[in-house]
C-alpha cells in the first residue's frame, strides 16, 4: 500500500540599456590616412623624369589600392564600434528591474504577477515533502535523516550538472536576472553560490535535529518565523514595507498560530523540557538562516547568472551534507545499508526530492524572488502548512480541525493581499549602496 500511496503522490505533483563608446579606433584611422596622403603629396622630386613617374600606371594603381585599404579601414571601425556597442555594460537596478532602461508599470505589473504564481508554486513543491517523507520514515527501515538530505542534495546537483543549461533556456528570465558575464563561474559567482550553500545547508540542519528535539507544534510555529524574520531584516537594511505588505505579514502570522495550536491530528507527545528548549532553539536559528538564504538569493540573483549561482549553491550545500552525515550519523548510516534500503519506496523519493524540490524549485526561486521581493514572498511561505496539510490529507488521512480551518483562511487572506499589492518599484543601484 505504501508502494501504492508514494506512486499516487509522486505522479499528481508532476501532474535594455545599451552604453556608447566613443571610438577611438576611427580617430587612429583618420590620423594613418592623413599622414599617408601628406607624404604622398610632399613626396620630393629630383627631377621632371621622376615627376612624370608620378602620372605612370603603377601610381595610378597604388592609388586605387590606397582608396580600396581606406573602405577596408572604414569598414573595420564601424565593426569594432558596434561591437562595442553590443558589449557594453548593463547596470542593474537594486530591487526588481534595470535601471538602464526603467522598466515600464506595466512590465513590472506583469513581472510581478508571474513571480507571485512562481513563488506560489514553490510553496506547493516544498509542502509535497510532507507526505513524501512521511512515506519514508513510515517505513520499517526508515533512513537516518541527515543520510537521506545528503543522497537528495547529490542528486539535485547531478540533475543540475546535466540539465542546468537546458533548464536555463527553457525557464523565461525575469528583468531583474544578471545576464551573461564574460567570464564563466567567475570568483563572484563561487561567493555567491558557497553563501546561499553555507544559509541553506546550517538552516537544514539545524531543521532536522531541532524537530527531533520539539514537539511538532512547537517546530511548525517557530520554523514560519521566517515570515518575521526577513520583514525586520530588510527594514532595518532601509527597505521601505507597503501598509498592504504589512497586513499581509500579520495575517500570515496569525494563521500560523491558528495553525499549530490545532489539536486535530496533532502527534505532539510529552516532551522532557530541557530537551525541548533545545530543540525550539535549533529550530528557530533553522528559521533565521533559511531567513538569510531567501533575502541573498534575492540580492546575488541580480549579480550571478542564475544557472551558475544555484549550481554552486546546491553543490556546496552537497558537499556540506556529505560531511555532516559522515561525522554525525557514520554508524546509522552502516547499519540502514548493511539492513538493507526499501528501493521501491526510496528511489522515487529520492528523485522527487533532489530533481524537483531540491533544483527545480530553488532555480524557480532565484527568478521568482527578483519580481516579488524577500518581505512579499514570505507571506505566501507561510502558506506552506496550509498547502501541506491539504496533501496530508488527501495522501495519508490527517485532517484539520476548526482552528486549522481559520488558520488556512488567514493563510489565504495574506496571499490576497500579497498578490494585489502594488508591484516593487525599481531603485537606482547607488541608492541602494548609500543605504
Amino acid at each position: 500500500m505504501k508502494y501504492l500511496n508514494t506512486a499516487a503522490i509522486l505522479s499528481l505533483l508532476c501532474a535594455s540599456a545599451s552604453g556608447f563608446a566613443p571610438s577611438a579606433r576611427n580617430n587612429q584611422l583618420q590620423f594613418q590616412l592623413q599622414f599617408q596622403s601628406k607624404s604622398q603629396t610632399q613626396t620630393p622630386s629630383f627631377n621632371d623624369k621622376n615627376n612624370n613617374a608620378l602620372q605612370s600606371p603603377t601610381s595610378v594603381e597604388s592609388q586605387l589600392f590606397m582608396a580600396d585599404r581606406v573602405q577596408i579601414l572604414e569598414k573595420e571601425a564601424s565593426t569594432s564600434d558596434s561591437t562595442s556597442d553590443s558589449t557594453s555594460p548593463v547596470t542593474r537596478s537594486a530591487d526588481d528591474s534595470v535601471s538602464g532602461d526603467i522598466a515600464t508599470e506595466e512590465e513590472l505589473d506583469g513581472e510581478y504577477k508571474k513571480g507571485i504564481a512562481i513563488i506560489g508554486f514553490i510553496t506547493l513543491l516544498n509542502a509535497s515533502l510532507a507526505p513524501v517523507w512521511h512515506t519514508v520514515f513510515a517505513s520499517g527501515n526508515s533512513p537516518p535523516p541527515l543520510f537521506l538530505n545528503a543522497i537528495v542534495s547529490v542528486v539535485a546537483f547531478t540533475g543540475l550538472l546535466a540539465g542546468g543549461s537546458l533548464l536555463d533556456s527553457s525557464v523565461e528570465s525575469s528583468s531583474a536576472l544578471a545576464g551573461s558575464s564574460g567570464e564563466k563561474w567567475s570568483q563572484q559567482s563561487f561567493r555567491g553560490g558557497i553563501e546561499l550553500g553555507l544559509w541553506k545547508g546550517l538552516g537544514t540542519t539545524c531543521h532536522i535535529y531541532g524537530m527531533a528535539l520539539t514537539t511538532a507544534n512547537h517546530g511548525a510555529f517557530l520554523l514560519q518565523l521566517t515570515t518575521l524574520i526577513v520583514p525586520v531584516i530588510q527594514g532595518l537594511r532601509g527597505e521601505k514595507i507597503p501598509t498592504q505588505i504589512k497586513l499581509a505579514v500579520v495575517l500570515a502570522l496569525a494563521g500560523i498560530i491558528g495553525f499549530t495550536q490545532d489539536p486535530s491530528g496533532a502527534s505532539d507527545v510529552a516532551v522532557d523540557a530541557a530537551q525541548m528548549q533545545l530543540g525550539d532553539s535549533l529550530v528557530l536559528g533553522a528559521a533565521f538562516f533559511y531567513s538569510l538564504y531567501d533575502i541573498q538569493t534575492f540580492y546575488w540573483g541580480r549579480e550571478v547568472p542564475r544557472t551558475e549561482l544555484v549550481t554552486i549553491k546546491v553543490g556546496f550545500q552537497a558537499i556540506l551534507s556529505i560531511l555532516l552525515c559522515a561525522i554525525f550519523v557514520r554508524e546509522d548510516v552502516v547499519n540502514y545499508i548493511t539492513s538493507g534500503p526499501d528501493l521501491a519506496v526510496m528511489i522515487p523519493v529520492v528523485l522527487w526530492s533532489g530533481l524537483i524540490v531540491n533544483a527545480l524549485a530553488t532555480f524557480l526561486q532565484v527568478g521568482g524572488m527578483q519580481s516579488v521581493g524577500p518581505t512579499r514572498a514570505q507571506t505566501i511561505f507561510a502558506s506552506q502548512p496550509l498547502w501541506a496539510s491539504i496533501l496530508n490529507f488527501v495522501f495519508i488521512g490527517e485532517v484539520m480541525g476548526v482552528q486549522g480551518f481559520v488558520g488556512g483562511g488567514a493563510f489565504l487572506g495574506a496571499l490576497f493581499l500579497a498578490a494585489t499589492a502594488d508591484a516593487p518599484k525599481p531603485k537606482l543601484k547607488g541608492a541602494e549602496e548609500s543605504l
